[in-house]
């Protein structure tokens, strides 16, 4: 991901792999439900797309990475959350 997107307001694409995705930061985040892929922005460190597994709203929440590893992180460790969806036309 070459462009830094936490702080976008208008939905964008980015690549993963082999992957094109469209990623939309409008969505608010009572919208995003365990299960939604979405881009992780952390305060510290990279950008990662996952797929959510717990609902939002509470201290620790828990992700699967594409590859299907499990991972936790702090909700104080995200800067920003953001649901994302493979783009079919690519």
């Amino acid at each position: 991901m070459a462009q830094d997107g936490r702080s976008a307001t208008e939905p964008y694409r980015v690549r993963v792999g082999g992957t094109w995705y469209w990623v939309d930061p409008g969505v608010p985040p009572a919208g995003i439900e365990p299960g939604d892929t979405v881009l992780i922005y952390p305060v510290a460190g990279e950008p990662a797309l996952a797929l959510l597994q717990s609902p939002l709203g509470t201290s620790e929440i828990v992700f699967a990475s594409l590859e299907g590893d499990g991972f936790r992180l702090a909700a104080a460790d995200i800067a920003a959350l953001h649901l994302a969806a493979v783009d079919e036309v690519q």
